[in-house]
């Protein structure tokens, strides 16, 4: 017989994009592992160094030998944010799974409210409560991004961009493609649609972090949103169908 090792209860596995985010990376870590040791019984986390030209590498490496539930990866050529994310659910071993971006943006705080708000739906939604501290152009690039996604997929999300919580089995369900920076939106509008119920809580992230830019502008990215709007429209229609 083959002996078999069901996942724990209560447990959550982390992927941890990194590119150049040598600043930011160790108190990335520092405030995650106190919240996520006071609402799970174990976890594990995985940082992906995605092509950093900076220190951020072997800031990870440290990282894993300090921290006993902490791996590093380190990624030549980058895969993009969806590809670590992506990358870190093939290994996710745990009952929960997340991202957290490894540029600290994301306070204790926020990450109390997200974890605590697990038990009420199949996904955790959280949006930015203090978006107004953004920048004019990012706002308003941001709220165009939500009403297009909400008007075609007759949604009412305040955003699609942050960090989704939801059971690794579901996370798993949804055929996520683009790895651009709306494979978030992706994943989320596929699991709603597909039946799965969700509850949205409003976080507060942090703009004040050294050296903290978006990536979201990318060329590579704004051409990858574009195409994941035509495809994800199509695998909607036909989920629809199957229905």
């Amino acid at each position: 017989m083959t002996d078999t090792h069901p996942i724990q209860a209560n447990t959550l596995s982390v992927a941890v994009p990194a590119r150049d985010e040598e600043a930011n990376l160790e108190e990335a870590v520092a405030v995650m592992i106190p919240v996520i040791e006071r609402h799970f019984s174990d976890y594990e986390i995985f940082i992906y160094d995605d092509g950093s030209s900076d220190r951020t590498g072997e800031i990870a490496e440290q990282l894993a030998a300090q921290y006993e539930h902490v791996s590093a990866f380190h990624n030549r050529p980058s895969i993009g944010l969806g590809g670590v994310v992506r990358e870190g659910l093939k290994r996710a071993g745990m009952e929960y799974f997340m991202y957290i971006d490894g540029k600290a943006a994301t306070t204790a705080a926020a990450l109390d409210l997200i974890f605590a708000a697990r038990t009420e739906a199949d996904l955790v939604v959280p949006y930015m409560a203090n978006r107004g501290e953004r920048s004019l152009g990012r706002r308003v690039v941001s709220r165009l991004f939500v009403a297009i996604l909400n008007t075609t997929f007759r949604l009412d999300l305040q955003y699609y961009n942050h960090l989704l919580l939801c059971r690794t089995e579901v996370a798993r369900r949804a055929n996520v493609r683009t790895a651009s920076y709306a494979f978030q939106a992706e994943r989320t509008i596929k699991l709603i649609k597909s039946g799965c119920s969700y509850v949205q809580v409003g976080v507060e992230d942090r703009y004040d972090l050294p050296g903290r830019r978006t990536k979201a502008f990318h060329l590579r990215n704004v051409l990858g949103v574009a195409a994941f709007y035509i495809h994800v429209l199509r695998d909607v229609r036909a989920m629809r169908g199957r229905q």
